[in-house]
């Protein structure tokens, strides 16, 4: 099973999925027992200079637009993903940072659609539904559906881990129309 985490200050929202999605809600409720990779929505590390890291610089120059890491209303959200890190690392699950609009970016999941309005919501999930069957969902769930696609993608050898000295940064295999890199 996958488990994707949508980081929030108040609440993080999970989605498993296997066959289909096994679980969509509140991390805090969520069995860990069957889950064997992670991915986190929330960077789990700090830049070494700066306000981006090399694995996001790598995502900028794809044309892949992000919040630095470095920023400081990122810190507890950051602190908060370490947290979940450490917490899944210690039950023996793989963890990866991820980053879901990046992965909607080079799936071609809707890629221009707003996630908080109901329309671009409603479209995100038409688009998500050709990977996974989504029903419903909020636009943190939606987030955390895509983690969990993310490394399930990954760990079928259909992702690339984009490394820095400073951190890494899953996101799946595909061809990205705005940048320059593409992972096929």
């Amino acid at each position: 099973m996958y488990c994707g985490i949508d980081v929030g200050l108040k609440k993080c929202h999970a989605a498993v999925i296997g066959d289909g999605i096994e679980f969509l809600g509140d991390y805090e409720e969520l069995d860990l027992s069957d889950i064997k990779v992670a991915g986190i929505d929330a960077p789990l590390s700090f830049p070494e200079r700066g306000a981006f890291r090399e694995c996001e610089r790598l995502l900028l120059k794809m044309g892949i637009r992000l919040f630095p890491s470095g920023a400081p209303f990122f810190q507890k959200i950051a602190l908060r993903g370490m947290e979940i890190a450490e917490e899944l690392r210690s039950m023996g699950i793989e963890v990866y940072e991820v980053y879901p609009y990046a992965a909607r970016a080079i799936l071609n999941i809707a890629p221009k659609a707003k996630k908080r309005t109901k329309e671009g919501l409603d479209e995100i999930i038409r688009d998500l539904s050709r990977f996974v069957e989504v029903e419903s969902a909020n636009h943190d769930e939606v987030d955390a559906i895509i983690a969990a696609l993310t490394v399930m993608m990954f760990d079928r050898g259909e992702g690339v881990l984009l490394k820095g000295s400073d951190g890494e940064i899953v996101v799946p295999k595909g061809r990205l129309q705005l940048g320059l890199i593409s992972f096929e």
